[in-house]
């Protein structure tokens, strides 16, 4: 599968850049000036959540600025920009019921 970076933007020294691998959405976070070997956090998220769920975001750019860590998040089957199929929504509202 092929790595396709599709926009970038940066702010308050963190740079965001979109990208897809296969039909996988993702997003990558990392430091205007990163330093040679930092590592990459990978971020998680459930319930039916985005990628750029606010706390989830608002936690990747923190150890972005405080650490210097590269952080990515991708959306699970079913969740954010991924498609949904019915076995995916029933158990989403199944979750939220709970």
């Amino acid at each position: 599968m092929h790595l396709n970076f599709i926009a970038e933007t940066s702010s308050d020294g963190v740079v965001d850049r979109s990208f897809t691998v296969g039909d996988v959405p993702g997003v990558l976070w990392s430091p205007e000036r990163p330093v040679a070997g930092a590592p990459l956090l990978l971020m998680g998220h459930s319930g039916g959540l985005h990628k750029r769920h606010p706390g989830l975001v608002a936690r990747a750019r923190s150890a972005v600025v405080r650490d210097g860590f590269h952080v990515a998040a991708i959306d699970s089957p079913g969740h954010g920009d991924r498609p949904r199929s019915r076995a995916d929504q029933q158990w989403v509202d199944a979750l939220r019921r709970a």
